[in-house]
């Protein structure tokens, strides 16, 4: 299950990554207020989905942090989780449990952006390197 949500999450990435389709992005995401976005999952997203940072455990929905570890620690960044998440909640699976419009217009900004800042961080091989890309050499290293 966990490698079908990597999956999935891969090719969502390559998706948004424009293959050649110029499309707008998502969203800015310049101006949005972590702080904000935390309190928002915590309210509205928390009782479906487990997040360490958020201290929420539900399983309804997926495990935010499991569904971003192996993207994280093969190098995707924290702007291409933000896409995923950003797109997740625009545009929900139509036989899917999470409702459309939960959270819009600048609180979608500021949850996708808290997700995409704290997903899989608990995880080891991910964070953030002093050059701000994905830290990937402890899970080459581990056991």
């Amino acid at each position: 299950m966990f490698r079908l949500v990597a999956l999935g999450l891969v090719g969502a990435a390559l998706l948004l990554a424009g293959c050649g389709g110029g499309g707008e992005p998502v969203s800015d995401r310049a101006g949005a207020d972590a702080a904000n976005g935390k309190e928002l999952f915590s309210q509205k997203c928390g009782s479906c989905h487990a997040l360490a940072d958020a201290a929420t455990i539900a399983q309804v929905g997926p495990n935010l942090d499991d569904a971003f570890a192996y993207a994280c620690v093969q190098g995707f960044d924290e702007g291409t989780f933000y896409d995923i998440v950003r797109l997740q909640i625009d545009l929900p699976a139509r036989d899917g449990q999470m409702p459309a419009d939960l959270v819009t217009g600048q609180d979608a900004v500021d949850v996708a952006a808290y997700v995409a800042s704290v997903a899989g961080d608990d995880v080891e091989g991910c964070g953030e390197t002093e050059t701000g890309g994905a830290d990937t050499t402890s899970a080459a290293g581990a056991g």
